[in-house]
């Protein structure tokens, strides 16, 4: 998309000069972004130099379903700590994508929320109630959800246990089975009143009157359809991964279509057969039909074998039957509207206008989100009258913090038309990622590995995560990478403040 506007300055109710608990004045206001540690999830307090004081950026606030009670405290914490930080004025509340894990505060610690005051919310163009393509994308959602949770009950019935805890867990995650994920995200739409912005991929930059030092670029979604259910790369654009393309879900889908009614709601026994009735044979009918009978229900025509054990397994053909089969796409269909969601996710690279430098959040945003970056420019027009072009592979180019998408996962981080675009030396790197709540997730591979080694080769090790060890200054300073110099890293941790509860950069 290309715009020839000028940049744009966005309304803000910021109010008057804030002087919060830390007592920072307008000239002591410096960059920061904090990252709070409260498990698998994100929650970010970014505090940017205002013309009249600090300015206070949240964004998203979540855990993911399943978190225990000390992890449920610590986001109450987090959200606790963001008060005393702001004095409970935020500027700019940004709410990624509706998931769980980043929205689930603004229900879990709503009472504490509700004391904010909420200058202005931005969310996706994909939660615009006006927006024809955004409710087609959430009805298709809602109807997918209803299958998925019915899909776990019939796994269930017939005996496929591990499949229907691994689909349970990605319904899980999404926050379906829970009820309330909509309801968080609403709820935090709402903080703000009529303040709320729905960003578009490509809008002019947005400059807001109180942050003349700081731009906003929104990078995405991407309105397109294609890209948007465009989840996983394609070979050789990520890192440790071939191809991901995924079998077809058509048969779940033939049936779960089939049996809506024609408001799209989805009945109990919609998923009972996936096969037209001219298809099927009645279980009861078939023990009847004298082929059946010879060939899965009858008497044994070998009398030579007379081992009960050999008798009884040639006898039982119950594995024959597909009454649960067809299901297995089920897990590939949670896949893919989970990956869907996390397309949706708003992309914001926040630029430090003196410097040009860009501190890329890209949400949960996967390859479909990356790829159109690349076609993305702003035209506007330099001091001396003649234009300048900015794209999206400039904005990576100058990116010195990279919020790395969806807790390391394998296609939120694409290589060539990603990662190693981040060109700067200066690059520093937080993943929100709690390894041990993902495996018990069954997502071994988060954070993918591969990833998180070329992360810490580009970075040269100044790559922070929420499940890291250290929770002192003396900690972080004696985990230093072997291939870094004592010198660089006391460098950059010097720059770290950390707590049990959060990493804190400073700029």
């Amino acid at each position: 998309m290309t715009t020839k506007k000028a940049t744009k300055k966005a309304s803000s109710t910021a109010g008057t000069p804030r002087r919060p608990a830390n007592g920072e004045t307008a000239t002591q206001a410096h960059l920061r972004v904090r990252m709070y540690r409260q498990g698998l999830g994100d929650c970010f307090l970014i505090t940017l130099p205002g013309d009249d004081g600090p300015f206070y950026m949240v964004i998203d606030c979540g855990v993911v379903l399943g978190t225990d009670a000390s992890g449920i405290q610590k986001l109450h914490d987090a959200v606790d700590d963001i008060s005393q930080v702001t004095g409970g004025q935020i500027d700019l509340l940004v709410v990624t994508h509706e998931h769980w894990d980043h929205v689930s505060g603004f229900t879990q610690a709503k009472d504490a929320i509700a004391k904010w005051k909420v200058a202005q919310v931005w969310t996706a163009w994909t939660e615009d109630p006006k927006d024809s393509l955004a409710n087609k994308l959430r009805a298709e959602r809602k109807k997918t959800e209803d299958a998925l949770r019915l899909a776990v009950n019939r796994l269930n019935e017939v005996g496929a246990m591990d499949q229907a805890l691994r689909v349970s867990g990605l319904v899980d995650f999404m926050g379906a089975t829970s009820g309330s994920t909509a309801t968080a995200l609403d709820y935090a739409k709402g903080l703000a009143g009529k303040n709320l912005r729905f960003c578009q991929p490509g809008d002019p930059p947005i400059a807001l009157p109180e942050l003349s030092g700081v731009r906003f670029y929104v990078l995405g979604p991407p309105k397109d359809e294609t890209l948007l259910h465009k989840s996983d790369p394609s070979k050789g654009t990520a890192y440790g991964l071939d191809d991901g393309s995924v079998p077809s879900n058509a048969m779940f889908l033939s049936a779960l279509n089939r049996s809506a009614s024609p408001d799209g709601v989805v009945g109990d026994s919609s998923l009972d057969n996936p096969f037209e009735s001219r298809f099927q044979i009645p279980f009861g009918r078939a023990q009847r039909v004298p082929f059946f009978q010879r060939h899965y229900f009858g008497d044994l025509e070998d009398n030579s074998l007379t081992d009960l054990k050999t008798s009884m397994a040639i006898r039982d053909q119950s594995w024959r039957r597909i009454d649960g089969t067809w299901l297995d796409t089920s897990e590939t269909l949670a896949l893919a509207l989970d990956a869907a969601t996390n397309n949706t996710s708003l992309v914001l690279a926040i630029e430090m206008v003196d410097t040009g430098e860009i501190l890329l959040f890209p949400g949960d945003a996967q390859a479909g989100n990356w790829l159109s970056w690349q076609d993305l420019k702003w035209t506007e027009k330099g001091s001396d009258g003649k234009d300048v072009v900015t794209t999206g592979p400039d904005l990576l180019a100058r990116t010195v913090f990279y919020k790395v998408g969806h807790h390391g996962s394998h296609n939120a981080t694409l290589s060539q038309k990603g990662l190693e675009l981040m060109t700067r030396d200066e690059l520093i790197a937080m993943i929100p990622v709690d390894h041990a709540m993902a495996v018990k997730k069954r997502w071994g591979k988060m954070p993918l590995p591969e990833l998180v080694d070329r992360l810490n080769e580009k970075a040269h090790g100044r790559v922070l995560r929420i499940d890291d060890a250290a929770t002192t200054p003396a900690q972080l300073q004696a985990a230093r990478p072997a291939a870094i110099t004592a010198q660089d890293w006391a460098a950059f941790t010097g720059r770290v403040a950390i707590t049990s509860l959060y990493f804190e950069l400073s700029f």
